[in-house]
């Protein structure tokens, strides 16, 4: 049929994959199963995602295929999964490079700094990707919901008529009563003065892109970037809990702090491994990890994980670490030390005392529901933001700068 043709010989799939066609003959297999496009399909046990990646080509925009693994098929596959995204291939090829460049990037210690980094390094490359897979979803979508970053989303959007909704993890937007993130508050009269600077860093970087992308789409030039205006959303969300965050009322309309944004919790109550629960039922521990950020340079997560075991010894405290496998087996052994692969924080940490973590929003969500006060060590972009905004509001410590983590200060902290 055509459409598994068309799935098969489709140019963005990678060369290894076509080399296993030659094995499992995917032509004739999807062609015996009954593959039609619309349907719904679950990939059980699926590994790397051969399989998933054809029946989702073949099913086209109108199906659904779903990739079921259990923990072991994921532990050996979650490589080859990370292949399968929207240009993937540009980070495998140049995972070293991308390793020290954000090596660079961390140690510049502040967001300005590492903004342009950032959109050179991470975001150019595989521009003309985003901007293909932005514009194939906004013409089946009926509403296209972007990071302001997310340039090329509001671009798709303008091309296929189709409204655009904003949203922000943290309040980029200019205001007398806040400053940008890393800076510090100079108050109602200077802080606009920031955000002329701020904007101005951000036009200069951004707008060329901008354009670039608009006329991708075949759209005419705008002539200023500002934030909140980036194609023309119809609503801006600010995905900060207002009890942090106070919507500023100099905001223009449209604005809206509308709360961290969060799945609902799974229904199905947490069980956790024996020594994870024996550990548990010992008393409270610190949990320390930097989430996202270990995944970036695997020398500086090491690093990272043996100052968390120097600091919860000089603080006489035990710890639970969250860490990649490929670093728990060489990380420091201690009876108050427990290493874990993967824990949901949403369980997890109301039965911690404390929580040492990266400052994502994510995580900085899960430790406020819990109760429990932070530790940030931020690293890039908004995690300065919530550094200093848990430090401001008593619910977490003076935050401690990626460059400037060591034993003693975190300690300290804890």
């Amino acid at each position: 049929p055509a459409h598994i043709a068309a799935a098969i010989a489709a140019p963005e799939r990678s060369d290894k994959d076509r080399e296993r066609d030659v094995r499992d003959r995917p032509a004739e297999v999807m062609a015996f199963a009954g593959i039609r496009q619309g349907m719904a399909i679950a990939d059980v046990f699926g590994g790397g995602g051969y399989w998933t990646e054809l029946l989702a080509r073949a099913v086209g925009p109108d199906g659904k295929v779903s990739l079921v693994n259990n923990a072991p098929y994921l532990h050996f596959s979650r490589e080859d999964i990370k292949t399968r995204f929207v240009d993937a291939g540009y980070f495998v090829s140049h995972r070293e490079e991308l390793a020290r460049k954000t090596g660079e990037g961390l140690g510049l210690g502040g967001p300005r700094k590492q903004f342009e980094l950032i959109l050179r390094d991470l975001m150019d490359p595989v521009e003309d990707a985003m901007l293909g897979a932005a514009r194939e979803l906004a013409a089946r979508s009926d509403v296209v919901v972007g990071h302001f970053l997310a340039h090329t989303a509001p671009a798709a959007a303008a091309e296929h008529g189709r409204p655009f909704v904003m949203v922000a993890l943290q309040p980029v937007f200019s205001s007398r009563h806040y400053p940008p993130a890393g800076a510090p508050a100079l108050g109602r009269l200077f802080n606009p003065l920031l955000w002329w600077l701020a904007n101005g860093v951000m036009s200069g970087a951004l707008l060329p892109r901008v354009n670039r992308t608009r006329a991708g789409c075949g759209l005419g030039p705008v002539r200023r970037f500002v934030p909140a205006e980036l194609g023309s959303p119809k609503s801006v969300l600010v995905a900060v809990s207002p009890s942090l965050f106070p919507r500023p009322p100099d905001w223009a309309a449209g604005l809206e702090v509308c709360g961290f944004l969060g799945l609902p919790e799974a229904a199905r109550p947490w069980t956790p491994e024996p020594r994870v629960a024996r550990f548990l039922d010992a008393g409270p521990p610190v949990f320390l990890s930097f989430g996202s950020m270990f995944a970036l340079d695997d020398r500086k997560t090491m690093e990272s994980v043996e100052v968390f075991a120097a600091a919860l010894a000089l603080a006489g405290a035990r710890g639970i670490v969250q860490a990649p496998l490929h670093v728990i087996v060489r990380a420091p052994k201690s009876e108050t030390v427990l290493y874990v692969e993967r824990a949901p924080h949403a369980e997890l940490f109301p039965r911690c005392s404390a929580i040492v973590h990266h400052g994502g929003a994510g995580t900085t969500r899960s430790a406020v529901l819990a109760g429990k006060g932070s530790v940030v060590v931020p690293h890039a972009a908004d995690q300065f933001y919530w550094g200093d905004v848990l430090f401001a509001r008593g619910v977490g410590s003076r935050p401690l700068l990626r460059p400037a983590l060591a034993a003693k200060p975190l300690a300290q902290r804890i």
